[in-house]
């Protein structure tokens, strides 16, 4: 059985909004429900700044209209600072500008203490045998110096059998390390336990089917580099987006910040644009190995809904894995909408008020019967597909809202 991607909670906002129909798919659902409740109308102005071939003022003076850089997330302000760095055709206000230049300025130094930590321990790895395999902000940061970002940890993967043995290789070195998960140790400064400088991994993603078998073929395809004095892993660029678009899927089910958002969008773009003859099919392979074929699809519908300006238009057009997200949207439709609905039914008629009041009797086998028979259906999109074409029989539990 797959594991399902909506939790309860998502449904039942998806189900107040009436964005979902009888003839609308999962993903178009979601996306206009995030779309209208994640991004504010100032963040949608920042990342089309941002993707925009050509920017221009009115849309910067629309957004600087209510921008304060005294009160604005760093991170944000970080972006609006690379975008008129790269477009010396847009102007800030006089109050605004300076600082702004200041803070983009500020941030190529910022990183650097994170970077020091990440060449200390890299080299002793190194001499331990043990190569990391380097990914996300840091990875992108190195590809991508001119786009600034903050760079809080550095995220290594590293083979799970010297999993433990490097993160007591980075106490050797003074720092201290704590488990957070099953798969990953945080590394922290000793002189600052709240100074969070790497985590070391045995697993990209979680709760994904094959991991072993993925973060095999990763390490396939990852080319070995020099960065920092230490001898790294560095992923292919498909694997890259691969893992990017997972992230966005999972932090936009999580409501995750904006601004972290918008950085991975804009690695998106960057990860497509810069690798000649981007294979699309590795990316596909991926998300059929891992069985995240609607994720994918939902995080590329989404950044669509964005921008035109970053999948081609081959992609966009015809959006991987549909068939698998018709047959989702059909399945959600039908144990959230319809089985659950008729399930809750049968556990509300009681043995004991049936025994009291028999004419209820011939009503409860109805009911238990069709509730019995539609569960033998459960995760069979073909006879779902069937079922949910009668109007009569779903469009009222779906439009009741």
């Amino acid at each position: 059985m797959e594991k399902e991607i909506l939790w309860k909670k998502e449904i039942d906002n998806i189900r107040a909004t009436g964005f979902l129909n009888i003839k609308t798919n999962i993903c178009d659902a979601l996306i206009e429900y995030f779309y209208n409740e994640i991004l504010s109308m100032e963040e949608k102005i920042l990342i089309n700044l941002l993707l925009s071939k050509n920017p221009q003022q009115d849309e910067l003076n629309k957004l600087l209209k209510n921008w304060d850089i005294e009160t604005k997330n760093g991170a944000k302000s970080l972006i609006l600072s690379y975008i008129l760095k790269i477009n010396p055709h847009l102007r800030a206000t006089n109050y605004e500008e300076p600082r702004l230049k200041g803070l983009f300025l500020n941030q190529r130094f910022a990183n650097l203490q994170t970077i020091s930590h990440f060449k200390k321990i890299g080299i002793k790895l190194n001499k331990n045998n043990i190569t990391p395999f380097l990914f996300n902000n840091s990875l992108m940061k190195f590809l991508n110096p001119n786009f600034p970002r903050y760079i809080n940890d550095t995220d290594i993967l590293v083979d799970k059998s010297c999993w433990v043995k490097s993160a007591k290789i980075t106490k050797s070195l003074g720092y201290k390390f704590k488990k957070i998960t099953k798969s990953t140790f945080v590394v922290y400064d000793a002189n600052n336990s709240k100074n969070r400088i790497m985590d070391i991994h045995k697993n990209i993603l979680e709760e994904i089917y094959n991991n072993k078998k993925l973060i095999k073929n990763f390490y396939k395809r990852a080319q070995k580099k020099t960065i920092y004095k230490t001898n790294v892993y560095i992923p292919a660029f498909e694997d890259m987006l691969f893992i990017t678009l997972m992230h966005i899927s999972n932090d936009l089910r999580k409501n995750k910040a904006p601004a972290n958002l918008l950085y991975k969008i804009s690695d998106c773009k960057f990860l497509i644009d810069n690798k000649e003859d981007f294979c699309w099919k590795i990316l596909g392979e991926n998300a059929k190995l891992t069985k995240s074929e609607v994720k994918i699809n939902f995080a590329i519908k989404f950044i669509n809904k964005i921008s035109d300006n970053i999948f081609p238009e081959e992609i966009r057009n015809n959006t991987l894995f549909e068939k698998e997200t018709n047959d989702y949207s059909r399945m959600i439709i039908f144990k959230n909408f319809y089985y659950k609905d008729l399930q809750q039914k049968c556990r509300e008629m009681k043995i004991l008020n049936i025994i009291k009041k028999p004419k209820m009797l011939k009503e409860y086998l109805y009911l238990k019967i069709k509730y019995k028979s539609l569960k033998a259906l459960n995760n069979h999109p073909k006879l779902i597909k069937l079922l949910i074409k009668d109007l009569n029989k779903t469009e009222g539990c779906i439009n009741a809202n």
